[in-house]
């Protein structure tokens, strides 16, 4: 959409200089996980001096998602219930906030800490900043194509010139036909990152748990609106409805819960998983 909205405003040179112009905005827009999450949203490091058992998971889950970067993990001073990963597999950090740390259960937090870990995993933050980039490209392409058709329109009046209505139309939708593509986008990718979770954890039922808890408790501003049948609303989404990823986690869940060993797994965190753990779900299948 990019390469065709520059073309109809400028020609065949549009998709070189696109080009040009998304590497010069990838690399000047790179940014540190670490720097991002402690000077955006003043987060507090945590490490094995004051949240040993959180540090150790990651640990413990980024080496079997084969992370070469253990992820640095910060507490975010704030009552919603929420997390996130910032920077690439080179430098990686996870945020959670102090209200999610407060929360959720020690096997549900586990379960959003490989959501997370996932999400490095594969690149989201990268596929994300590209997708945004070619965005503002298409956009930046459409506002100067509309600029220029309505300063040539009095010579084009005057001389009879006709322009293509699909061009016209290009220009004009473009930039919401490429925000909804940039949204559709990000809610597969958080279907990629539940799946993540759980080809790390070996089971999907804690990040479910995590996920039905969060919305009880935390409410969906998108989910009241869609109740009231304003459902086109959900194409504005940058996250599937929680339910959808439910339904979706419980679909993958084994129909008779198995014997949960710790065989290989450290003293320390089978204590951690064990205490945390009662009905003995099965987590970290890799892991074991």
């Amino acid at each position: 959409m990019a390469a065709w909205t520059g073309y109809a405003v400028i020609g065949p040179d549009a998709i070189s200089w696109a080009v040009l112009l998304a590497g010069l905005l990838l690399l000047g827009g790179a940014t540190s996980g670490d720097k991002m999450i402690r000077g955006v949203y003043g987060a507090v490091p945590l490490d094995q001096t004051n949240a040993p058992e959180l540090s150790y998971l990651v640990e413990q889950l980024a080496r079997g998602a084969e992370l070469p970067v253990i992820p640095r993990l910060y507490l975010l001073p704030s009552p919603v219930l929420q997390a996130m990963a910032v920077g690439d597999q080179k430098d990686p950090a996870i945020a959670l906030t102090s209200g999610l740390v407060r929360t959720l259960p020690t096997n549900e937090l586990v379960g959003v800490l490989a959501h997370e870990i996932a999400h490095v995993r594969h690149g989201d933050t990268f596929v994300m900043r590209l997708a945004v980039t070619v965005g503002s490209i298409t956009q930046a392409m459409s506002s100067a194509g509309l600029f220029m058709l309505f300063a040539a329109l009095p010579m084009l009046w005057t001389t009879g010139a006709l322009i293509s209505p699909m061009a016209i139309g290009l220009l004009i939708l473009s930039p919401v036909l490429s925000d909804l593509l940039e949204l559709s986008l990000s809610r597969r990718r958080e279907f990629l990152a539940d799946a993540g979770a759980v080809e790390l954890m070996g089971d999907p039922r804690p990040l479910a748990q995590a996920l039905a808890r969060i919305q009880t408790l935390q409410g969906d501003d998108w989910e009241r609106m869609r109740s009231r049948g304003i459902r086109w609303l959900s194409l504005f989404r940058t996250h599937p409805t929680t339910w959808e990823r439910v339904k979706r986690l419980q679909d993958l869940a084994p129909s008779a819960e198995p014997e949960l060993t710790y065989n290989g797994l450290s003293p320390q965190l089978q204590q951690v998983l064990r205490s945390a753990d009662p009905r003995r779900r099965r987590i970290m299948r890799r892991l074991l």
